[in-house]
């Protein structure tokens, strides 16, 4: 994200109410909704905090269904750059080589809320909460779309703290043209706009779609999430 979007993010929005909370300081701002286009997309909160404040989150490498293999990869990055602009988390989001064999090999199984797994993450990266990520499905070419399957995990007991399961579709007129404000608005700080959603960076539409996504831990905007199944709206 360029620099002066990031800068203009943190000045905008002091912190979420799940930072809040899990830094211990109750819900104090939901000017989110200011701080950049976004598109509405289905997430939910827990309805209790973790026993202890989260201040460090490790952003797992997201795996991969139907999307292209270098896709996941943005999409993590995109989510550490934005948890870390808009939360005031500390963020790390390694590659899956660093990760060591065992924690790997038990992710790569879906336990990703096995407490055994996150306490050795806990161990292994002093995290307080891990975010995993599925890119369910992503359209490479042409007018750029994404779902996601999303979690984020107290990483020293395996409480559940936010989940989201959506799509984003720049086929859908409002997304198009929230996708084309968000465009706009990085080419003021040095990027390139556009006006054909097709030429819209892979990097800017995953940035996009994280400031979506993230959106979710403000009040007022998360909301009961589907039936498990194919995350298309």
């Amino acid at each position: 994200m360029g620099r002066d979007l990031t800068s203009r993010l943190r000045r905008t929005v002091c912190a979420s109410a799940l930072a809040s909370a899990l830094l211990g300081g109750g819900c104090v701002q939901s000017s989110v909704e200011a701080a950049a286009p976004w598109d509405d997309v289905q997430g939910a909160l827990s309805p209790q905090p973790p026993r202890q404040p989260v201040r460090r989150v490790l952003v797992l490498p997201f795996t991969a269904g139907n999307a292209p293999p270098s896709h996941p990869a943005l999409l993590q990055t995109a989510f550490a750059q934005v948890l870390r602009a808009t939360c005031g988390f500390e963020v790390v989001a390694p590659d899956a080589a660093e990760i060591p064999r065992t924690s790997r090999e038990e992710l790569e199984k879906g336990r990703v809320r096995d407490v055994d797994a996150l306490i050795r993450l806990h161990r292994e990266w002093g995290c307080d909460a891990v975010l995993a990520g599925r890119v369910a499905f992503s359209r490479a070419h042409g007018e750029p779309a994404v779902g996601l399957e999303l979690c984020l995990v107290d990483a020293r007991d395996g409480t559940l703290l936010w989940t989201a399961r959506d799509a984003i579709d720049a086929r859908i007129p409002a997304t198009r043209h929230s996708l084309l404000r968000f465009r706009a608005e990085e080419a003021e700080s040095g990027g390139a706009g556009t006006e054909d959603v097709a030429q819209v960076p892979a990097e800017s539409f995953a940035r996009f779609a994280a400031v979506s996504f993230v959106r979710t831990l403000y009040p007022g905007t998360g909301r009961k999430l589907p039936e498990a199944g194919d995350p298309e709206r």
